[in-house]
């Protein structure tokens, strides 16, 4: 799991042995109580109200879910009542503070005295031109410490309660949180309400009702990628300041000489909120009739109510009097019910038997509408109805259907012996009429070694188990057109027409996914726990967006073509160091290590290199960079010099590269080739210590990822002076050839500092402590004492506290091909209380 951006809203991505596709998504089904829900969902909920979170990754325990369990189950539980327990009553609070996760691609800039040093060194401006400018601007400002806004408050309060009777449990919960963006214009408030009961309505009648219920306003700040008014703002000159001297304030409006304006008073004039309303309720009743048979049904929905609004004041200067403001409704209604049939029984008490059968239909509907207009003069009157120009209206509308029928048949034998076989048939309304329905099958094993009598015996084997499956399963992550040939409207000649929008694909069919895995658990000496799994994962008729000539009228037509395959190994080990009653030690490690290869393409390519991404897919390799491979400076003449590609540019390249097949003319088109350098990380994984004596406890948690590579697009903008002229630049453009001899990073000043080629390629492999948490639990006996509490704990918890890494840019962890303007990670100081009543 790796978090991409430090927006308050922002969502993380999640992988499970490897990217599973090419073409579709390769983000894993989140199930909550049993019901798929969209990962975004989960922003608006509170996480203090889940019991539990399981990653199911094998085929045979992701078979029962189908059609979107292809890159597995993240199968989440929420919390429940007790039954025959007393009212549990909770109260947390805790309160912290945001800063950067890590500021040295902040700080790695020219100061005033290193910047124009510079432009008199290479003739950029005169020394009597820097004086005037100095004598003017006597400033040396850290323009990150204005853009970014250090020391943003975060809080959250939660409430609880729960308890059970005799035929009946609850939990009900109310959660707020808030935290500030450190960017401008970037902010989240959650309100939460959780209600989740259970009744026995007779012994063999069970119903239960959750309600979830989110409100949340976010705002995320605009300014990145190519603006200057926050992701590229450190090319701000450093004589210049955003502080007016004579108020001792921030200018109000543009920063005199950056020209720019000032990120809050940006952020003050040109406001933007969305407002999300989440509703998951879901309901069951549960029938036994008689001994071993379960009936269940059981209905969900997940709701959202999104809106957009974004104003530009009248009084904002960059646009007096002329004010704009529009309106966004954004609507998703998804309806999912599953109806199953259980029959468990045994034969002869060691032969054990359940047998499962189902239907599960999920329904979705979405809309869209776009109200916009401008004009306004007034900033007390910025409604759509006061814009009198510009005035603009959109509408969207969506949906799709899955349909599935599934069963499972499990056997064990004498709780050692266990074999389970799924099956399972889907239907999804996005694909060709004809080829809407596929069958997916899974079949597992499990021996339980440890109960064996000749292992009984063996003291210092805790548990020894062995498993194997082997399945299918669909993927279904694309648009929910794709299959159909579609008509839009357009304007010609003042008039209105129809014209083919989409080219539709009526064979379009499931993306088909087979994956092997073997495992193994194991405990010792009581101490060590071991668990291994081996996988082989290959996707087949991919969903891709293959290309297609323009001269058809279209240049992409969504296609079942090509293979992939992933492979690798999971690890988890996790050690009791030491225990006893007062005191414990216990670290873990986990880890993946996965390796893809495209093993099949399209229209009989060798390869082929998705535009603008710097990323290739090429038969008998992992998704890897395609790029200019930089040759260095050469250190007679100061030219930069490229390696000349391969015939075959889709081979690596070769690792004694010959310097004198080099070039000093930069052409992308014709420069570009295999790099050998993956686009995904071959190694994931975690480490950390959980440890306690008496009341006291500490948790750390680091995670890692090595082989993780990014282009990093910030550094053409700030490695390149001579394109740049002006602004300032990372101290790294100090090293630039001068003389012949020089051994330089950068080619002599009027040749370009910096391609787009393989030297904007970093390793971005990182170690970061995610989490680190010291806390202490009051002695019972003193804490109730005071009459109304039973338990009171205090702690602090810091988040991102610490990064290894020699990636250059602001944050490694971005998970994607190329980083530009990136908001990166904070770094989070929290102190908490917990009373329990």
């Amino acid at each position: 799991m790796l978090t991409s951006s430090g927006e308050p809203s922002a969502t993380p991505s999640i992988r499970l042995h490897g990217a599973g596709s090419l073409g579709a998504g390769s983000t894993p089904l989140i199930v909550l109580d049993g019901f798929p829900i969209d990962s975004g969902s989960l922003v608006s909920m509170n996480p203090e109200d889940f019991e539990d979170i399981t990653v199911l990754k094998d085929a045979s325990a992701t078979a029962i879910y189908g059609s979107r369990a292809a890159n597995g189950v993240v199968y989440i539980t929420s919390k429940k009542g007790r039954r025959g327990k007393d009212p549990v009553i909770n109260l947390s609070s805790q309160h912290g503070f945001t800063y950067l996760a890590n500021k040295d691609y902040f700080t790695n800039f020219l100061n005033t005295q290193q910047l124009t040093d510079f432009w008199v060194e290479t003739g950029y401006r005169t020394q009597e031109q820097v004086n005037a400018i100095l004598e003017e601007y006597p400033n040396d400002t850290q323009w990150y410490e204005y853009y970014y806004n250090e020391g943003a408050p975060t809080t959250q309060l939660n409430l609880n309660v729960s308890g059970g009777g005799e035929h009946s449990t609850y939990y009900i919960s109310g959660g707020y949180f808030t935290q500030e963006g450190m960017a401008y214009r970037s902010g989240f408030d959650r309100y939460t309400l959780r209600s989740n009961l259970t009744t026995d309505i007779k012994d063999w009648i069970q119903v239960g009702l959750n309600l979830s219920l989110g409100y949340d306003e976010r705002q995320t700040n605009p300014y990145g990628s190519n603006s200057t008014n926050r992701g590229l703002a450190l090319l701000a000159q450093p004589f210049y300041s955003p502080i007016n001297p004579e108020t001792g304030r921030r200018y109000e409006g543009v920063i005199p000489g950056w020209n720019r304006y000032d990120p809050q008073y940006l952020a003050d004039n040109n406001p933007s909120l969305g407002t999300n309303v989440q509703l998951n309720p879901s309901g069951f009743i549960q029938l036994q009739p008689f001994k071993g048979l379960t009936l269940r049904t059981q209905a969900g929905v997940e709701f959202y109510d999104y809106t957009i609004s974004t104003q530009r004041l009248p009084s904002y200067v960059g646009s007096l009097n002329f004010g704009s403001s529009s309106e966004e409704f954004r609507r998703g209604l998804t309806k999912t019910i599953t109806n199953t049939i259980e029959y468990k029984f045994d034969l002869g008490v060691v032969n054990n038997f359940s047998i499962l059968g189902g239907q599960e239909y999920i329904d979705f509907d979405y809309e869209r509408f776009l109200g916009s207009s401008a004009g306004q003069s007034d900033d007390r009157l910025i409604l759509l109805g006061q814009g009198p120009e510009s005035i603009s209206v959109e509408q969207d509308r969506a949906e799709y259907v899955f349909t599935s029928y599934f069963g499972r048949l499990t056997y064990d034998y004498n709780k050692k012996y266990y074999v389970d076989f799924t099956a399972r048939r889907d239907g999804s309304s996005r694909f060709g009429a004809e080829n809407r329905y596929a069958d997916f099958w899974a079949i597992g094993a499990m021996w339980k070694a440890k109960n064996e009598s000749f292992l009984q015996d063996v003291n210092w084997l805790g548990e020894l188990t062995f498993r194997a499956s082997h399945g299918t399963s669909g993927n279904a992550d694309i648009g929910n057109y794709n299959s159909l040939a579609l008509v839009g409207t357009n304007q010609y000649n003042g008039q209105n027409r129809w014209a083919l929008s989409t080219p539709g694909n009526p064979a379009l069919s499931w993306e088909n996914q087979t994956k092997t895995t073997l495992g193994v658990n194991m405990n010792l000496f009581q101490r060590l726990n071991l668990d291994v799994e081996l996988y082989n994962r290959v996707t087949e008729d991919m969903l891709i967006d293959v290309p297609y000539p323009y001269t058809t009228g279209f240049d992409e037509v969504t296609s079942n073509v090509g293979s992939l395959k992933n492979s690798g190994i999971d690890v988890t080990l996790d050690f009791n160091l030491f225990t006893n009653q007062d005191f414990y030690v216990t670290p873990y490690l986990n880890f993946n290590y996965n390796r893809n290869e495209v093993t099949e393409l399209f229209q009989d390519k060798d390869y082929w290199i998705i535009p603008n991404t710097g990323v290739s897919w090429a038969i008998g390799q992992p998704v890897s960079f395609f790029y200019p491979v930089f040759a260095g400076v050469d250190s007679e003449t100061g030219d930069a010099q490229w390696y000349v590609p391969n015939e075959d540019p889709d081979q690596i390249i070769n690792p004694n590269l010959d310097p004198n097949n080099v070039t000093t003319t930069f052409n992308s088109a014709n420069l570009q080739q295999n790099t050998g350098i993956k686009r995904y990380a071959p190694l994931n994984g975690g480490f950390g210590l959980n440890a306690g004596y008496k009341g006291f406890y500490m948790q750390a948690a680091f995670t890692f990822s090595e082989g993780k590579h990014l282009i990093n697009n910030d550094r053409y903008f700030f490695e390149n002076p001579s394109v740049f002229g002006g602004f300032n630049q990372s101290t790294a453009v100090l090293d630039y050839w001068k003389e012949p001899g020089d051994q330089t990073q950068f080619p002599r000043y009027g040749v370009q500092f910096t391609q787009f080629d393989s030297r904007l390629i970093e390793d971005a492999s990182f170690i970061r402590l995610k989490t680190l948490s010291l806390g202490y639990n009051l002695p019972r006996e003193l804490v109730q004492t005071v009459g109304l509490i039973d338990g009171l704990k205090l702690y602090v918890v810091g988040r991102n506290l610490l990064t290894w890494t020699e990636y250059s840019g602001p944050d490694p962890e971005i998970d994607s091909n190329l980083t530009l303007g990136v908001n990166p990670n904070t770094k989070q100081f929290t102190m908490g209380v917990d009373i329990a009543f």
